[in-house]
């Protein structure tokens, strides 16, 4: 026995002298960070090591940007008073990798060693600033397409990542090289200033107001825009508007004529969600207020209606700094010309049984229109009134087109707002499918936004109507078989070797009982898994019932016919779209990859991968190498 203790003693004196040696080299090496931590347990001396190193990097980033601040202001450059001081802490370096350890000394009274190589260091504020660059790009992108929630949403992200940036990032707006820090909160201010919220209508029922918001950016509709209003006792939301139209629910008329609406902007939840980084700054460095966000609709109240209505007399601009918007230009909106529709000429059949169904979601009773429906399309119908939150519809009368395609009459748009328990609340536009030869129902679809739909029949200009239409078809599909909880759907459209690879952003470590096998996709803060048909409906089940909802809304998208080994010529898909996830649970946005075959009347998937971010997804043809497809 003694002999075998001199043995472990002597193996730990030799470890400790080899690490002493370590140690000692890399203090004297100037190429990195380190600093030696104590603490009664080895999780406080890491975090003292950890923040030891942190102070050292603050010093040094501290002294060389008061260097570079006076070097500007000799050479009488523009800074705009760009300031540092008390950003960079703890949340500069939630990104920070490869910071090596090594335990001296065991529990208790710990001692831990931390390094890290200054290039490490280098590396990270590179890779931050280009996740600057990125945002900024995006949200200009997003704001040419009046999706005005993204914008702000990326500019917003941009922002809080400059706060703890070391060096001052400069981009380009409309031909000028701006500093990042002193001129997003400006750009912000400006797209809400050119943000334009007008009351179209209001009806009272039952002492509950419902007002009719209409939304335009620069002159032009929105298309998407989040806000939060008050309902005459609080502020509630979040309210996505779409298409330039929202539907605000008061239990009062405002005392003061002024309806109190507030865009969001910073998308906190969703940042944390979405990125460890941006977690780790919202947490620990101070939000940027954006002044102008609060924004009041003048109105008139009507007495003896009990309703109110726009008052023109006042200025009826959601925005009140017109400086700041007269100031910095908004992005040139483009829009694009599309085919026209086939619109049915002789409409009265179908609006007679349109007038039925918004009779039945008024009361809540789908089966007073149960003989207008197939089978099919009735328990889509009863699903989405009885089990898909609380539906009502918006506005005091609907306007509806009658498209004719594939064999079908396309009954466009009836528009409600779903209302859930955790009061988020989304406008959504409903497709009732006619089949024309018998006027029943065949199915019921959430429709996708203008610029999505825009997206695919550009994309397909030069295809039939019938690819046109099964391509649009399919992806309204796609998305309301989620929010309706369509197992049976979901389950046929995927083939049985489909390729399916999910990703989840990570708060913590990756949870043991997610199905499928884990892929590394290069991303340390995303849990990639590729599963099986069978693996991907399990985990799907799953969150179906432990979910009050899920929300899948789809923005850009390239859409085009490819070549795919296993799939008959003429008749593969690639459809690469933006992907906006929603649940009380779990929120991300990320763009799908999917690949389709088309040859039959119900359309296969046999790939779906999901990636964080646009510039990061695989081509079709390295997919297509990289697992064989």
């Amino acid at each position: 026995m003694r002999q075998l203790n001199f043995i472990f003693c002597l193996i730990f004196f030799v470890s400790s002298s080899h690490a002493q040696t370590d140690i000692n080299r890399i203090k004297s090496d100037p190429k990195y960070w380190c600093a030696e931590g104590q603490g009664t347990t080895i999780d406080e001396a890491d975090h003292d090591a950890l923040a030891q190193i942190i102070r050292q990097i603050s010093v040094s980033v501290s002294a060389n940007t008061q260097e570079e601040d006076e070097s500007r202001t000799k050479n009488g450059a523009e800074y705009s008073n760009y300031t540092r001081k008390g950003t960079i802490n703890s949340s500069s370096f939630a990104s920070l990798k490869n910071v090596e350890m090594l335990i001296v000394k065991p529990e208790p009274n710990a001692v831990v060693f931390r390094w890290v190589a200054k290039s490490e260091v280098d590396k990270m504020f590179e890779e931050r600033k280009a996740k600057i660059l990125d945002f900024i790009e995006t949200g200009r992108i997003a704001e040419q397409r009046l999706q005005i929630d993204d914008a702000l949403r990326n500019y917003y992200w941009a922002l809080m990542l400059s706060k703890v940036h070391r060096d001052a990032v400069y981009c380009d707006f409309n031909g000028k090289s701006v500093n990042c820090l002193t001129f997003l909160p400006q750009k912000i201010k400006s797209v809400i200033s050119n943000i334009k919220a007008t009351l179209k209508e209001c009806t009272n029922s039952d002492n509950r107001y419902k007002a009719g918001v209409k939304f335009t950016y620069n002159g032009r509709e929105i298309a998407s825009v989040q806000l939060r209003y008050f309902d005459g006792q609080s502020f509630i939301g979040p309210l996505t508007a779409r298409d330039g139209y929202g539907e605000l629910e008061l239990v009062k008329l405002p005392v003061d004529n002024k309806l109190k609406i507030r865009y969001e902007y910073s998308f906190r939840n969703e940042a944390e969600n979405l990125d460890a980084e941006l977690r780790s700054v919202f947490s620990e460095t101070k939000t940027v207020p954006i002044d102008n966000a609060m924004v009041d609709i003048p109105v008139k109240i009507n007495q003896k209606k009990n309703v109110m209505t726009m008052d023109n007399k006042k200025t009826s601009s959601a925005g009140t700094n017109k400086t700041t918007a007269d100031a910095i230009k908004p992005e040139t909106a483009t829009k694009r010309e599309r085919k026209q529709l086939d619109i049915v000429g002789d409409n009265t059949q179908y609006l007679a049984v349109m007038g039925e169904i918004e009779e039945a979601i008024r009361q809540n009773t789908p089966e007073t229109v149960f003989k207008h429906f197939t089978p099919d399309g009735y328990k889509m119908f009863e699903t989405l009134l009885r089990k898909t939150g609380t539906v009502s519809l918006v506005g005091g009368s609907q306007k509806y087109e009658f498209v004719k395609a594939n064999e079908q009459v396309l009954g466009r748009f009836c528009k409600v707002k779903i209302k859930f328990k955790d009061g988020k609340s989304f406008m959504e536009k409903l497709v009732f499918r006619f089949n024309e030869s018998d006027k029943k129902i065949l199915s019921v679809a959430f429709a996708l936004t203008q610029k999505a739909e825009d997206d695919i029949f550009n994309a397909a200009s030069s295809w039939t109507d019938i690819s046109r239409f099964t391509i649009l078809q399919f992806m309204e599909d796609y998305q309301t078989a989620y929010a309706l909880k369509r197992e049976d759907y979901i389950e046929k459209i995927f083939s049985d070797d489909a390729i399916i690879i999910t990703g989840t952003v990570l708060k913590t470590a990756p949870r043991a009982n997610k199905e499928g096998m884990t892929l590394d996709l290069g991303r340390k803060d995303i849990h990639f898994t590729r599963q099986n048909k069978q693996q991907y409906m399990t985990n799907l089940r799953r969150h179906f019932n432990d979910r009050e909802y899920i929300h899948l809304t789809f923005e850009d998208n390239i859409t085009k016919v490819i070549n795919a080994p296993r799939i008959q010529p003429g008749t593969a898909f690639a459809i690469q779209i933006n992907q906006i996830y929603n649940s009380p649970v779990y929120s991300d946005k990320g763009y799908l990859t999917l690949i389709l075959d088309a040859s039959k009347e119900l359309p296969i998937i046999h790939v779906r991968m999901w990636m964080p971010d646009k510039k990061e997804m695989m081509t079709i043809e390295e997919f297509i190498n990289k697992f064989e497809f």
